[in-house]
């Protein structure tokens, strides 16, 4: 009785409703399991941080067992560099490319991809607590140096100024797209979504115009 009523305890633990049910010993399709472990891992991170987050809970939430976890990703670190990969790559995805549309359409865009999903919010998640981490800090750089070439390259196709400069301004703009993405989640009572956008379009227009001056 008691391990039934401890099962029952832990099934209701489940973050969305009713946990999966879990697939017992080695999983005969590996690569779903691994790909369900990921994604379940990704938005429990995002919501509640990784270290208030466990290996219990996540395998739970996949519907598989916590050696199941394990086997795919050995810790629970390693999971987390392999759900920051699986980020990193969606968020590329998700990145528009294609011909030029002009710097303040591409914020825009930008914006719109990084709004609450929960790549995001594990990213956002992740950049507060884990920012000293020597595995997480390269794979934010790399993200990070991604996105701000493509704006650095629209403003060089749009005014044709140098690429030192454009670089420069380029970075004034991420800094302040990850600012007000970060500021939302703390701050969303006085100041709603489309306040930040707004913030965030000024502050873009407004280096561009200086951009634009002898």
């Amino acid at each position: 009785m008691k391990v039934i009523a401890q099962q029952d305890s832990r099934a209701t633990k489940a973050s969305d409703g009713a946990a999966p049910r879990r697939t017992r010993g080695v999983s005969k399709n590996p690569e779903e399991a691994r790909r369900r472990i990921l994604e379940a891992a990704i938005r429990l991170f995002g919501r509640q941080g990784f270290k208030a987050t466990s290996t219990e809970h996540i395998a739970e939430a996949a519907g598989y067992s916590q050696a199941t976890v394990f086997f795919h990703f050995q810790t629970k670190s390693g999971l987390l560099k392999a759900c920051l990969d699986e980020a990193l790559e969606k968020a590329k995805v998700l990145v528009p490319t294609g011909g030029h549309v002009g710097t303040l359409a591409l914020v825009e865009k930008l914006d719109n991809v990084f709004d609450d999903n929960p790549t995001a919010e594990f990213f956002a998640r992740m950049m507060l607590e884990q920012s000293s981490n020597d595995v997480v800090r390269p794979i934010y750089a790399d993200f990070h140096a991604h996105i701000r070439d493509m704006i650095r390259d629209e403003i060089v196709e749009e005014l044709g100024v140098a690429v030192e400069m454009a670089n420069h301004t380029a970075a004034t703009i991420l800094s302040m797209m990850i600012g007000v993405h970060a500021e939302y989640r703390v701050e969303h009572v006085r100041f709603d979504r489309s306040d930040y956008r707004t913030m965030l379009m000024t502050v873009t227009r407004l280096t561009l115009e200086a951009l634009r001056r002898p």
